[in-house]
């Protein structure tokens, strides 16, 4: 309903106003060296960032000792009072993998090479990330991936980036309304309407 959306928003807006944005973070890039997103977390200057599986490898580089980040943990979405959905719920998308009919067996050969425990377990440790086995899972010795296996394997289901799922009118619309919000030019109300404005037009 607009009400959720709305009130989503006021939490945003609250966040914003109490400065718990690192200073000119709408233009602070994402991976990029120490002043990035990543950066500021791997170097203490940033408590936390909303980011994926692939954060602890992504960190290892971008410490002072280019090691991979002893403090580093994990939480799930925290539930908002009110509000709907189940706790827990996590972000992303799942990859998966097709094969012409036509294509050689060894094609097939390869895709279920990768997903052998032995090659799971490389790809977990050389990317410093999860693997896609569930029988690779008790190999894993990062304690931050290990939180982040348990949220996994505990959680009821997985949605896919809000912006992406609504697809690319009403998706654009969503992000432009929050970079408004965020830079003091849009309200809650504003984002609610240009999403309406974008579903109006198909």
């Amino acid at each position: 309903s607009a009400e959720c959306w709305t009130a989503a928003g006021e939490k945003l807006q609250e966040l914003n106003d109490a400065g718990y944005f690192n200073e000119g973070y709408l233009t602070t890039t994402a991976q990029q060296g120490a002043s990035s997103s990543a950066g500021l977390l791997a170097n203490h200057k940033a408590a936390m960032e909303l980011m994926g599986t692939w954060e602890p490898g992504v960190l290892k580089d971008l410490t002072p000792d280019k090691q991979p980040m002893a403090d580093l943990g994990f939480f799930a979405f925290p539930s908002v009072e009110g509000g709907e959905g189940e706790e827990g719920a996590l972000m992303g998308a799942a990859t998966g993998f097709g094969v012409n009919p036509e294509a050689p067996d060894i094609a097939i050969e390869f895709i279920n090479k990768m997903a052998d425990k032995e090659w799971q377990d490389k790809y977990a440790t050389a990317f410093s990330t999860i693997p896609a086995t569930t029988e690779s899972q008790a190999d894993v010795t990062d304690e931050s991936l290990a939180m982040l296996i348990t949220a996994l394997n505990e959680s009821d289901g997985m949605k896919l980036w809000m912006d992406t799922s609504l697809g690319a009118n009403i998706g654009n619309a969503l992000n432009t309304g929050v970079v408004n919000l965020l830079s003091g030019t849009g309200t809650p109300e504003d984002i609610v309407k240009a999403m309406n404005d974008a579903a109006a037009k198909g």
